[in-house]
């Protein structure tokens, strides 16, 4: 077990916030690994993400789906002991102002947590994942969703880096035991491809996506995937000193 999990496995915090959650994936994984935490708050702008959430997590004990816009929350200064955002970095549009909100809703020593999956220093295999993640960005950007480019190692750094955390530490993860070529995982990704071909020709169709797309389908059939490493990083919010 590495630093950053042994923390985490250590934490004590009654009131978590989880931002841009999505499906509630992260929120989920959190309940189940880490017997310190306590209630944990789960919040996403879009009520049809949330709506997957609640219907994910409605079984799982002291989470709170809440709809919220993580640029503007709408909770009281420094009211959670962990906050973290787990691969949404590279879909937020105001992503200063929510890592601001976020760090305002810290309590002084509490934990900042950012889990994001990266494009640099992969291998062949994990590489179909980053082309098909730049690939489904490009065609949701096309309908209006916010979703950016995959970042590099460094920039991840760099962002938590501007926040003034203090007892900073790092984990890199990555899973390279399954079958890249494992039937049932071709069969979904290639379901996930056909699927964004179907969102990309109601935008009218762009041949050099479309292109993308066929490419990317007979990589995934002759290189095989695996899921791209990501980094993450916890750090302290600083208690400031005593007058």
């Amino acid at each position: 077990m590495d630093l950053l999990e042994a923390r985490l496995r250590d934490l004590r915090a009654p009131m978590v916030l989880d931002v841009a959650t999505g499906g509630g994936g992260f929120s989920a994984h959190l309940r189940s690994e880490y017997g310190g935490l306590g209630t944990i708050v789960a919040v996403d702008v879009s009520e049809d993400g949330l709506g997957r959430a609640r219907s994910n997590l409605k079984r799982i004990a002291d989470l709170l789906p809440v709809c919220m816009d993580s640029a503007c929350m709408a909770f009281q200064e420094g009211c959670f002991s962990l906050v973290c955002i787990s691969n949404s970095l590279h879909h937020l549009d105001g992503l200063e102002e929510t890592l601001e909100e976020m760090i305002r809703v810290l309590r002084p020593g509490g934990r900042f947590l950012v889990r994001e999956m990266y494009r640099d220093g992969q291998t062949e295999t994990q590489m179909t994942h980053v082309m098909m993640h730049e690939w489904w960005a490009a065609i949701d950007r096309r309908n209006g969703i916010s979703h950016n480019r995959t970042f590099r190692r460094q920039e991840i750094l760099n962002i938590v880096g501007n926040l003034d955390l203090e007892d900073v530490i790092t984990g890199d993860y990555s899973s390279l035991e399954s079958d890249p070529l494992e039937q049932e995982l071709v069969r979904q990704l290639d379901s996930a491809i056909d699927s964004y071909l179907h969102k990309l020709e109601k935008t009218g169709g762009d041949p050099e996506l479309r292109r993308r797309g066929d490419e990317l389908r007979k990589r995934l059939t002759t290189r095989g995937f695996h899921s791209a490493s990501s980094l993450s990083v916890m750090g302290r919010k600083p208690v400031p000193p005593k007058p």
